[in-house]
């Protein structure tokens, strides 16, 4: 008795297989599935799975006819690679290892039981599912901010043509209200950079380019691959120009809105037309790929090159091998058993750690003392921050005046974490400067590593000062503490940690400044551990 009857290898088998992969990875697709709602950035990946859907359901007869040749050792390897990754990436809370681990299962399920000739066929929904996997936070914030410094360099040059007066701090954008002494900032936030159009439009350029290959395709019913050249070298300049097409369209976004606020004020930017603004910049980037393609289509004529052998079968109808019971079920078992263990591990909640709040910390620090209220954030600042707790606050000495932050994360398994100064700060017109690496030692004789950078806005300058901490390390280097989160989350069941950071203006005497930074950062250091827990 073989799996691979006709009955059981065409509806149970794959039944059986896809019910096994939706167990391993539940708690994956759903924490997916829950970015997928929440963060605009991948809100494409929403209409994915049912593209992917009907590419396979339209072209599963032919998909049904394509030689099988299954490689067992290759398909077998690349699960078990994935397994790992999904393993690792569960105990070290790695999200993109979890989710990139879906990607090499379902490729290796697809070469272990029909072989490489399908797996080629169904590259596009492949790429389209990896096009939806949120890039994570830490490189994130390294490719959003170039993009909002350029989109606000190309507004404000912009503006300027227009004879408006214009003034540029990093991502701020400053305009007058024309016969009012009023000054009006403009923030080119994540939103208005291109980061949150460019993903999805790099998606639809490839669905795109996907539907609208050469009719002799559609005629032969090739509905999951490309025959043509030109249609993949189309489908792939579609793809690349939509990096420019995002840009332009955001910096014209900005641009307008410059010039609506210099002559019909602040109310005017705000509630409908900040809304309406970004529908007519992703309806004008959308028609503007239409046209691309158009035109590459008219380039490109339907005889350019040689079809590659990215899409093309492997030349041989090869006798499909009988896949014995025991093969197949000593898959579904290794599926489920790693199911059933990353699913206890997903579910079984980190150690509970006892810590007070940070708004208990101390008011006086050293010579140090806090006379204000501590600051807090609006609603949108905190929804970014994503921090479980934290503190800022300004605390003064003889003379000086040193603003501290702290922010702290229970957890970070589900991809919320610190966000470094080096990505925020510039984001709010500062503009950092000579970087150098500081020890400094506490009134209790413990020393630790922190960045020193010189941050300035316009005239003004002052001295920054932030480290990383948790679980009772400090580190200066943002990689370092990432690595050690992972560990600490295998070994301790713990992702706790949180992020310091101290600024005060260099005045007159900077050595003087950089003092009182040091001095409070030893104390802060001294003090914090009842708050961010060893």
């Amino acid at each position: 008795m073989y799996l691979n009857s006709r009955g059981i290898n065409k509806i149970w088998l794959p039944l059986a297989v896809t019910a096994a992969l939706l167990f391993l990875y539940s708690a994956v697709l759903s924490k997916l599935v829950f970015d997928w709602w929440n963060d605009d950035n991948y809100s494409h990946g929403l209409i994915v799975p049912f593209v992917i859907a009907y590419i396979v359901w339209h072209a599963s007869g032919q998909l049904s006819r394509l030689p099988s040749r299954p490689r067992g050792f290759i398909g077998g390897s690349m699960i078990a690679i994935a397994a790992l990754m999904l393993l690792g990436g569960t105990l070290a809370s790695v999200l993109v290892a979890q989710r990139l681990s879906l990607v090499i299962m379902a490729a290796g399920v697809i070469v272990y039981f029909s072989g490489f000739s399908v797996l080629r066929r169904l590259t596009v929904p492949f790429v389209l599912f990896l096009l939806s996997i949120p890039i994570p936070q830490i490189i994130f914030n390294k490719i959003a901010f170039p993009l909002q410094i350029l989109a606000s360099k190309a507004a404000g040059y912009g503006i300027d043509i227009l004879n408006i007066p214009v003034t540029r701090k990093g991502n701020l954008i400053e305009i007058p209200f024309r016969g009012t002494a009023e000054l009006i900032s403009l923030e080119v936030v994540e939103a208005c950079s291109g980061i949150r159009s460019l993903m999805t439009l790099i998606t639809l350029a490839l669905i795109l380019g996907y539907f609208t290959r050469r009719r002799d395709d559609l005629r032969r019913n090739d509905s999951i691959g490309w025959s043509a050249d030109a249609d993949k070298l189309r489908t792939l300049l579609l793809m690349a120009a939509s990096v420019p097409v995002a840009l332009l369209t955001n910096a014209a976004r900005v641009m307008a809105t410059g010039v609506l606020a210099y002559y019909q004020g602040r109310e005017s930017i705000e509630g409908l037309w900040h809304d309406l603004s970004a529908s007519l910049v992703f309806v004008s980037a959308l028609l503007m790929l239409l046209g691309i393609n158009a035109i590459l289509t008219r380039l490109l004529p339907a005889d350019f090159g040689r079809s590659s052998s990215l899409f093309k079968d492997e030349g041989y109808v090869a006798e499909v091998p009988q896949r014995s019971t025991l093969k197949a079920a000593t898959l579904l078992a290794s599926l489920l058993l790693c199911g059933v263990f990353v699913n206890w591990f997903q579910y079984r909640g980190e150690t509970a750690v006892e810590r007070r709040q940070l708004k208990e910390m101390p008011g006086r620090l050293g010579t140090w003392e806090q006379r204000n209220d501590d600051i807090r954030f609006d609603p949108d600042t905190e929804s970014v921050l994503k921090a479980s707790d934290y503190v800022m606050r300004d605390y003064y000495g003889p003379g000086k005046r040193i603003n501290l932050y702290i922010g702290y994360y229970a957890s970070q398994r589900t991809g919320a974490t610190y966000h470094s100064p080096l990505s925020c700060l510039p984001g709010t017109g500062w503009e950092l400067t000579d970087p150098e690496l500081m020890d400094i030692s506490t009134p209790g004789g413990n020393s630790f590593s922190v960045n020193r950078y010189i941050v300035k806005q316009g005239e003004h300058s002052e001295y920054l000062l932030y480290w990383y901490q948790g679980r009772g390390r400090t580190f200066a280097s943002e990689y370092e503490d990432k690595l050690y989160t992972s560990l600490d989350s295998v070994t301790r069941r713990r992702s706790d940690g949180g992020m310091v950071r101290i600024m005060t203006p260099i005045g007159k005497d900077p050595q003087r400044s950089l003092s009182a930074a040091v001095e409070l950062a030893a104390h802060v250091a001294e003090n914090i551990n009842e708050f961010v827990p060893d």
